[in-house]
């Protein structure tokens, strides 16, 4: 299942390591893959390790070399995917991207995937995971905002720990049907976080579209 079609056989001139690494992100892909097809029918809860596997069709050694746990698997796959989705719509700018765009893109995205991140908030999700998704939003927040932060690192810290913690709780309540907050409001309420924490907020653009 999911047969790139391409032999893993090392061709004259080609690394090993390259061929391991080709390896690597075509199972890590296929268990992804696997994973949010069985959550397209059924709960995430319902899902076992054993469904990830067969779906994958890879063995479970395999499957407990990449990942500790099914939450393992949907915590960095969807870390990836969504490092890899905002660097592709940043890149769509024409000139500087406004410095809230990677939240507002972080927002869309969720919203348009709510089964898929639903698993990763709220009551249902391990504390491991918990802290690993609030880490997350804390070093996207930092890449993209810190430098706007003042040059003090413990009020720095203290005010990225502050908005991580903000963008969770807006980004649960999105994905929370009984909220009805939409992503754009829920950004709009970021913005106004943002604009209290940061160090100039005066002028600061808020989003805006992909440019």
């Amino acid at each position: 299942m999911y047969d790139s079609g391409h032999s893993d056989r090392i061709r004259p001139g080609t690394a090993p390591d390259a061929v391991a690494d080709r390896r690597v992100r075509r199972t890590r892909t296929a268990l992804h893959r696997a994973l949010i097809e069985l959550m397209q029918e059924q709960s995430y809860a319902r899902i076992t390790v054993q469904d990830i596997i067969d779906r994958a069709d890879v063995g479970r050694s395999t499957f407990y070399a990449h990942y500790r746990d099914k939450d393992d698997l949907l915590l960095v796959s969807c870390i990836e995917h969504v490092r890899a989705e905002i660097a592709a719509q940043l890149a769509r700018y024409q000139g500087e991207p406004p410095p809230l765009a990677p939240v507002e893109i972080l927002f869309r995205l969720i919203a348009a995937h709510p089964d898929v991140y639903r698993p990763l908030v709220g009551q249902r999700a391990n504390a491991t995971v918990l802290r690993s998704i609030r880490q997350m939003y804390a070093e996207l927040l930092s890449e993209h905002l810190g430098a706007r932060l003042g040059s003090d690192p413990v009020e720095a810290a203290a005010t990225l720990a502050f908005l991580s913690w903000g963008l969770y709780g807006l980004l649960e309540s999105v994905m929370d049907p009984r909220q009805e907050l939409t992503a754009e409001q829920a950004y709009r309420r970021f913005a106004t976080l943002w604009a209290g924490a940061g160090d100039s907020p005066e002028g600061i653009p808020v989003g805006g579209g992909d440019g």
